[in-house]
Order: C-alpha cells, then sequence, then structure tokens
C-alpha cells in the first residue's frame, strides 16, 4: 500500500487508573518524518482493516463540542504545519477536560498523524489519532561467553492499541460534518471507552457490521441494475455475486455508496432513497464487515453426516435447490468426483 506521511505530532497523556485527573505532557513542535516515523503511523492505520470492530459516525457541528470546533480550524488553516500542531495541543486539553471523573481509564501517548494512504487513483488524505502505551518486555542480547541472555526492555506496544480514530479529508473540500471512524478497545469499561468517543464528539456512531448490514439488506430490496449486455434487469444471483465481488475488492475494505451506485446505477440513486424512506442511518463510507459479507455470499449446511457449502447466488440461480423434500446439486464436476470414488476405474 503507497503511504505518506506528511505530519506527526505526538503528546503525552498522564493518568493512573485509579486517579480521577490527568494531566498533560504536550510537545512544542512537530516531530521529524523520518523512515521509522512513517512505518510506525502505516501500522497504526493498517489497524482499521484488520478490526471488524470499527464504529462509523460523524463529528458534531464545530459550534457544538470542542473537538470539532478545533479541526474546523485545522481545516481553515490548510494543514498547515503550525494549525497542525495548534489542534493537537488544544484538542489534548479538550481530552483532559473529558476525563475529569473517569476512573479506570489510564494514560498513554496520544499519536497526531496527517497522512495519505492508498495507490494515486483512490489516495485519500488522513487525520489520525492513536492512542498508544509503552509495555514492558524482553530482548535477547549477546552475552560475552558467547551465550545470550535476556534483557528487560520497554516498547511502543502498537499491536495493541487502546483507541484510535481516523477523518477522511479532502483538502480545499471541507465539509461538514466530516466522517470519522473509531476503535475503542475497552469493551468490558463502558464508560472508560465512551469518553473517547464524548472527546471526539462523534454522532449518529454505527458499528461496521452494522452499516454492512444495512447496506446489503438494502441492496436486496432495491431494484436489480440493468444489464448493460441485455437491456434487462440483471438476474438475482448475478447482481449479488457482483455485489460480493464489488465489497471484496473495494480499496482499502472501504464501500462507497456514491461509488456503488454510480458503477450500478449510473445517475440513480436507489441506496439513498432507500435509506432516506427508511429512515436509516447512512454513511457515505464504511468499513465493510468481513463475517456480515461472508453470510451475505456464501451458506454453510450441515446434515446428518453431511456437510458442504455454496455461494447465496446458486441458491438463486436454482444450481441449488429444495425438490421434494430432497437437495438438488446441479454440478457436473461434482458428480464426476462423487462417480469417480462410487466406481473407481
Amino acid at each position: 500500500m503507497d503511504f505518506t506521511l506528511h505530519q506527526l505530532a505526538i503528546h503525552e497523556l498522564i493518568k493512573l487508573p485509579e486517579s480521577s485527573t490527568a494531566e498533560l505532557r504536550l510537545s512544542d513542535r512537530l516531530l521529524f518524518i523520518d523512515e521509522r516515523a512513517e512505518r510506525l503511523v502505516e501500522k497504526l492505520n493498517r489497524t482499521f482493516t484488520q478490526k471488524n470492530e470499527v464504529l462509523n459516525g460523524q463529528l458534531a457541528a464545530p459550534e457544538d463540542a470542542l473537538f470539532p470546533g478545533y479541526f474546523q480550524l485545522l481545516q481553515e488553516s490548510r494543514f498547515s504545519e503550525t494549525g497542525f500542531l495548534q489542534f493537537s495541543r488544544d484538542s489534548m486539553e479538550a481530552l483532559k477536560v473529558s476525563l475529569q471523573g473517569v476512573g479506570g481509564a489510564k494514560g498513554g501517548y496520544l499519536v497526531y498523524a496527517f497522512y495519505s494512504t492508498g495507490k494515486a487513483e483512490y489516495s485519500k488524505d488522513m487525520v489520525g489519532i492513536f492512542l498508544v502505551r509503552n509495555t514492558d518486555g524482553l530482548v535477547f542480547q549477546p552475552a560475552p561467553d558467547g551465550n545470550f541472555q535476556l534483557h528487560p526492555a520497554t516498547y511502543l506496544d502498537i499491536d495493541r492499541m487502546a483507541l484510535a480514530c481516523r477523518i477522511p479529508i479532502k483538502v480545499g473540500q471541507e465539509a461538514w460534518q466530516p466522517a470519522a471512524e473509531v476503535i475503542k478497545h475497552a469493551r468490558t469499561q463502558k464508560e472508560i471507552s465512551d469518553y473517547f468517543l464524548s472527546w471526539l464528539a462523534v454522532e449518529e456512531s454505527v458499528s461496521s457490521i452494522d452499516m454492512t448490514r444495512s447496506f446489503l439488506e438494502a441492496v436486496a430490496a432495491i431494484p436489480a441494475p440493468v444489464d448493460e449486455t441485455t437491456g434487462e434487469p440483471m438476474a438475482a444471483g448475478a447482481f449479488r455475486e457482483q455485489v460480493a465481488n464489488f465489497a471484496m475488492k473495494s480499496p482499502g475494505k472501504t464501500i462507497s455508496i456514491p461509488a456503488f451506485e454510480e458503477k450500478f446505477y449510473g445517475e440513480e440513486h436507489p441506496l439513498k432513497s432507500y435509506f432516506n424512506e427508511n429512515e436509516m442511518p447512512l454513511q457515505k463510507e464504511f468499513r465493510v464487515d468481513s463475517s456480515a459479507l461472508r453470510d451475505y455470499h456464501f451458506h454453510k449446511f450441515k446434515g446428518e453426516g453431511l456437510y458442504f457449502g455454496c455461494k447465496h447466488a446458486f441458491l438463486l440461480s436454482g444450481k441449488v435447490r429444495v425438490e421434494d423434500g430432497q437437495v438438488i446439486i446441479d454440478d457436473e464436476d461434482l458428480a464426476e468426483e462423487i462417480l469417480a470414488i462410487l466406481q473407481p476405474d
């Protein structure tokens, strides 16, 4: 994946779980960007393509909360270095305020990054904020006698990132309210993780699995698009297959509703209309949940001594069907495999 880091700021949130107050250690300048810095942020960003539990929402209006207001000032600065540093410092002060009275939450290092990711035609600018912590571990080091010894070491625990947010942006095309994606890992202590959403002022947050299911439900409800080769509505099974392929091949595993409608419906907007008519939350872009997509695309069946799976499209086309209480699988290759066992040469 192509990746370019433009700006990077690090601040420390100092807080013990047993304390209800927090302190800050703020940087007074941006970090120098080198290969190690890029590698760090690229790995942090990659978490969003590896985790299923991603919340999709949008920032509140800038006049309604501190963080969105500071983010608007960042946009107005055209993401200048001075503007980015000021945004990170101001929003850290807001985080300190939001943590007042929250027990159990721990501090760490807030990584603020402005970066671009994806190949040229799919490149996206992002502002990412990641909460990471140091952890104690062990490393091997050569011993004087030629063997190896274990030595204690402290390192950043990137693989177990505490909380993270990224905001897709388009420089020069500021829009309110900006979309936001959030990962929060404190599943068992709701208050601790909710302070992060409160600080960011994320509204209408919907999990990626719920958004994927809503999207697939809408796709099943709207009319199939016209098949360009026949001029007739596309067969249900064929359309379902194309929907699954579109989702699986979407850059960054992110589904774009406008891109989907343009590909299959041209200038029409049936998905948008469906969401509006049914008063369902609509995110223009969201992370596709692989488990929900798999349930939509592929089914597994189990009987007495039997176990098999097939694409949903095969059920729609009749390739796999039920007749008089019997399951019929219309597949010559499969038939030949079974006959080869029953009638070996």
